[in-house]
């Protein structure tokens, strides 16, 4: 059989070619390297992450699906470490999980200080009982009305800052009450013990699915929030990181997993602006 005459130039490019397919397809961020990959979770904050029955070992969600998504890319075990949401970051910073994937929205402050990958956009709301009376024209509605927040959150500095407003024009700020968990704040209005709470729409769209009518936004920030998997700084780790990411969009397994859990698939693609 004849052996068609290939240029030497040719060989070069094509081998050139493979090995950077094989070395983007080889790259792993250096943390996985013992076989597992250690994440930090607060599961109190459907549908991102929450355990759906009592006694599960493991919690359920969009983020928790996308770890096991990102441990089968690099051929690794998920491994998932329950923290309160305040000491998710505390807990990456002190290297006690390689990830923090937990409903986190990327802000300059959180990012001067860690890497962070973006996977999903979403929209800060106020959101109300579905019994309330309570309608919102402006925040500034929201003066001298309890507001419950989940503590650690940007939702905390967001009403100290429409306080600080409140109360330069002369009006009754709002009053502010924290609690630990996502599912604290919306009980705590959902019982009528606040008038609203802050969240993602994220949330209250899950919220709505399982009990249709229980809340209501009230009211929808313009801007787009962006949650993004939070690492320590490596620039080669989060190279790594951003390209799987990528790569499970391209194959559709972000999609689909978006689907599942009733997100519209639309904030994939705007995560990644």
């Amino acid at each position: 059989m004849r052996t068609p005459f290939i240029p030497a130039i040719a060989l070069s490019l094509l081998a050139a070619t493979l090995g950077s397919g094989l070395q983007a397809a080889e790259s792993k961020p250096s943390f996985v390297e013992a076989g597992s990959f250690n994440v930090c979770s607060d599961p109190t904050f459907p549908p991102l992450e929450f355990f759906e029955k009592t006694g599960d070992r493991e919690p359920s969600g969009f983020d928790t699906d996308l770890i096991r998504a990102l441990a089968k890319h690099w051929g690794v075990q998920p491994r998932f470490i329950v923290t309160e949401f305040t000491g998710l970051l505390p807990g990456l910073d002190a290297k006690r999980c390689d990830a923090v994937i937990s409903g986190t929205l990327i802000t300059p402050e959180r990012t001067q200080k860690l890497n962070a990958v973006a996977y999903l956009a979403s929209s800060t709301i106020v959101f109300g009982s579905g019994r309330s009376e309570l309608r919102l024209t402006s925040l500034d509605d929201l003066s001298g009305k309890v507001v419950a927040v989940q503590s650690g959150t940007r939702y905390v500095a967001i009403m100290e800052r429409l306080n600080a407003e409140l109360t330069a024009t002369g009006k009754p700020p709002a009053t502010l009450q924290t609690y630990p968990k996502g599912s604290d704040v919306a009980q705590q209005v959902l019982v009528g013990r606040a008038a609203a709470g802050l969240s993602q729409d994220t949330e209250l769209a899950y919220r709505e699915l399982q009990t249709p009518g229980q809340f209501r936004t009230l009211y929808s920030f313009p801007e787009k929030d962006i949650f993004g998997a939070y690492l320590r700084p490596n620039p080669q780790d989060q190279a790594a990181v951003q390209a799987a990411v990528e790569a499970l969009k391209a194959d559709g397994t972000l999609q689909a997993i978006a689907e599942k859990w009733k997100l519209d698939p639309a904030n994939l693609q705007t995560a990644a602006q």
